[in-house]
């Protein structure tokens, strides 16, 4: 049976606010202090209240201790703005189910990193586009990385993502040689997700099999890359129609409560004016690609015998196992070498068959560094401010 919330204007909406942390207390501050204008953008009054009487309910809180809560809430036809990355990534599902049949909003979009707007345009501006990609640049926190990623797959690629499709590596301290090196050859580190699609063929049309790949890890971009150049929290989406756009905003608790609020102005407007929050979709069904099939390309130090012939047998064996070499650069240590080596882009698995290889080669003492690379320097970019700019203009702005 489809439950429907009856709506009608309401001189009032009580709002709720669970959490005693920091973020609740800036909601609530901004809310008392404010009301006036909410209220004006809402179309309806807006005051604070308690959860179990509340219209509209604001989820503060971490992990997943308000799930109770927040799908009593829902089932009771009320309406859920929540910034709790856990939350969502792990029951977000079951919640958007029970928002439908119940006639009800949940909104999120505070609930990967608040202050960078980009659940909206995925659920919204691009729903008519197919996204190939989305790369993020966030703050090294492991599990939250892992929720986040797993909720931007979901939403740009229609289908259900769990915590555990994404794969996470640590983020270790980088060696001052190699951020020279890389920075050298125009690379810089970053701690990155990566959300895209693979095909065993270049596409779909071709009879390739589609699947997607969630990753978080370290990995070089391009210096002219708009992620390479940014010291904030930031997403770059890649669709088809659409292009190349950038979306960057803060890791505070004001940007966070700014997205919360902007969520309660909308969530009040559809309770006025009977609209309803846009769903996500699950349609596509992609399978998790295994890691191995993912394409990527490496960017590897190798401390080598400094005699004549280890760079020859170096080349060999990547050539051996199918992987070309962009770039390399030789630096002498003493007695030893160190090769820096640029791939093209190759199969995970090709290129760490490559490097057990390496490791067993006589000219090889050992394989110190090894990144991936992601990110294509030479197309345009659109700002969230509709401005598109070629990578090389992108670094004068």
């Amino acid at each position: 049976m489809i439950h429907q919330h009856v709506r009608s204007p309401r001189s009032t909406l009580e709002v709720a606010v669970l959490g005693a942390c920091a973020l609740a207390e800036e909601v609530v501050r901004i809310i008392r202090e404010t009301t006036d204008d909410l209220s004006e953008r809402a179309g309806t009054r807006l005051v604070l209240g308690t959860a179990s009487r509340a219209d509209l309910l604001v989820d503060a809180t971490e992990g997943t201790t308000s799930s109770t809560t927040v799908l009593d809430a829902l089932r009771a036809g009320t309406s859920v703005i929540t910034a709790n990355t856990a939350l969502i990534a792990e029951r977000g599902h079951r919640l958007a189910s029970a928002a439908e049949v119940y006639g009800a909003d949940l909104f999120f979009e505070a609930a990967v990193v608040g202050g960078v707007p980009v659940v909206r345009p995925l659920t919204q501006s691009l729903s008519g586009d197919r996204v190939r990609q989305v790369l993020g640049v966030f703050p090294p926190d492991g599990a939250n990385l892992v929720a986040q990623a797993a909720i931007l797959a979901t939403l740009a690629f229609h289908t259900r993502v769990d915590i555990a499709d994404v794969h996470f590596e640590e983020f270790a301290v980088a060696d001052p040689h190699d951020l020279a090196a890389a920075d050298a050859l125009s690379l810089r580190l970053r701690p990155l997700t990566v959300c895209t699609r693979v095909s065993e063929q270049p596409g779909p049309a071709e009879g390739g099999k589609e699947q997607i790949s969630v990753r978080v890890h370290p990995a070089l971009l391009p210096a002219t890359h708009p992620l390479a150049q940014v010291n904030a929290p930031a997403v770059t989406v890649e669709a088809d129609s659409a292009g190349r756009l950038m979306f960057s905003g803060r890791d505070t608790v004001g940007a966070t409560a700014s997205a919360l609020l902007g969520d309660l102005v909308t969530a009040a407007r559809n309770r006025v004016h009977g609209g309803r929050a846009p769903r996500a979709s699950y349609y596509a069904e992609l399978p998790a690609a295994p890691l191995g099939d993912t394409p990527t390309r490496y960017y590897l130090n190798l401390r080598v015998t400094d005699h004549a012939g280890a760079l020859a047998q170096v080349a060999s064996i990547f050539a051996d196992h199918g992987v070309s070499i962009e770039r390399v650069r030789q630096e002498h240590h003493n007695d030893d070498a160190h090769l820096i080596v640029l791939t093209h882009s190759a199969r995970e698995s090709a290129l760490t068959d490559t490097v057990d290889a390496l490791t067993d080669a006589t000219c090889v003492r050992a394989v110190l560094t090894r990144w991936r690379v992601e990110g294509a320097p030479d197309q345009p970019w659109t700002r969230t401010d509709g401005v598109r700019v070629t990578p090389a203009r992108w670094a004068r702005r």
